[in-house]
């Protein structure tokens, strides 16, 4: 009874940095804040800008063990498991370790954000929601493991286990995204000088002679091109375009706000398109839907059959995810595949209804 006193009481770190980050000041100005403005200047000059840098790699390491000693948790955890509560007790002390630390760096980050450039504070202050739910679910996955003794794993502890995991995962994607992001950006804004003068001759031509069959194919391959080259363009977004002479019309739902204004700059800079009007929907910001998201992530390209699409470098089943709803959209190579799809995404925990909009044709 006694060592069981004392894990109990040792686990109660995560807690206590839970409440910390709860008190700290909160910014919501980012949360809104999408426009790739924020990355007109990308790469950090002043010291605190590269502190700040160093700072999101620690936190992207720090997660990545949480994450990992997550998952681990989740596979002690599935029913069957015949784990002791040491060996459960041992993972969570690690994961917690991670947790605190990645709390005392974004404390930093914190003291450091006025110095910070504008797309450094936009990542600082949405990594504090996420941060908050990471400790909370580790703090709640500790009660429920020190409450259930005898009774490993219960659901209500699983549940805590993978909502862990979606969140370590939710903070290391965060950083990562937006560091690779800035490095492309950084590119981009080098070559964004000379992109528009080759488009007013080509337009002025096409004006007088219109696009024959093969040209306008061509400019639907060059389209296609500039959205897939997106640094933002992910599984979870779906992005289409409709091109009438040289105007493209683009549709579509992204997760990052950034990706819209991205997606218009990027076609408008092709050659041959002398307009384009934007009808992309922005997903609203949603931890669930996030929560989803990975989950049914892991459910389509986890599952055997499926699995061999994740070797694509673009994903070719999109998952879009708004207020519980998943909808599904791409190509796939074959009619099952298209039914083991939407069974896959149908049994993620949480999901209201599933929209398959998946197109036989690979």
């Amino acid at each position: 009874m006694k060592n069981t006193v004392k894990r109990a009481i040792g686990f109660l770190g995560v807690a206590v940095m839970a409440t910390q980050l709860s008190n700290a000041p909160a910014t919501a100005a980012a949360l809104v804040q999408g426009s790739s403005g924020l990355f007109e200047q990308a790469m950090p000059v002043t010291p605190a800008q590269n502190e700040v840098g160093r700072l999101f790699t620690q936190i992207s390491a720090s997660a990545a063990i949480a994450s990992e000693q997550a998952e681990r948790l989740g596979s002690f955890a599935r029913v069957g498991s015949q784990l002791s509560y040491a060996a459960h007790a041992a993972e969570l002390t690690r994961a917690k370790e991670a947790i605190n630390a990645m709390g005392a760096d974004f404390r930093q980050l914190q003291e450091l954000r006025s110095s910070a450039l504008p797309w450094q504070q936009s990542v600082i202050d949405r990594m504090e929601p996420v941060l908050v739910g990471l400790a909370g679910h580790a703090t709640e996955a500790i009660e429920r493991l020190n409450g259930g003794l005898g009774v490993i794993p219960s659901q209500e502890y699983r549940d805590a286990v993978g909502n862990l995991y979606a969140y370590a995962e939710q903070a290391r994607t965060l950083v990562s995204v937006n560091l690779n992001y800035a490095q492309a950006r950084e590119k981009l804004n080098r070559l964004d000088v000379s992109a528009s003068a080759p488009v007013a001759k080509v337009s002025e031509a096409r004006e007088a002679a219109g696009l024959s069959a093969k040209a306008a194919k061509s400019l639907e391959q060059r389209v296609k091109s500039a959205l897939l080259g997106l640094p933002y363009y992910g599984v979870f977004d779906h992005l289409a375009f409709q091109i009438n002479s040289d105007q493209v019309r683009l549709t579509g739902e992204v997760s990052w706000p950034v990706l819209q204004t991205d997606a218009e700059r990027a076609v408008h800079s092709v050659e041959g398109v002398a307009g384009v009007t934007s009808d992309i929907k922005v997903l609203p910001v949603s931890f669930n839907d996030n929560r989803i998201r990975l989950a049914t992530y892991w459910a389509i390209y986890g599952q055997p059959t499926l699995a061999r699409y994740r070797l694509n470098p673009h994903p070719p089943i999109r998952i879009i995810v708004e207020n519980g709803h998943v909808t599904l959209n791409g190509i796939v190579g074959s009619d099952t595949d298209r039914t083991i799809a939407h069974v896959q995404a149908n049994s993620v925990p949480g999901v209201f209804s599933v929209t398959n909009n998946l197109q036989v044709g690979m």
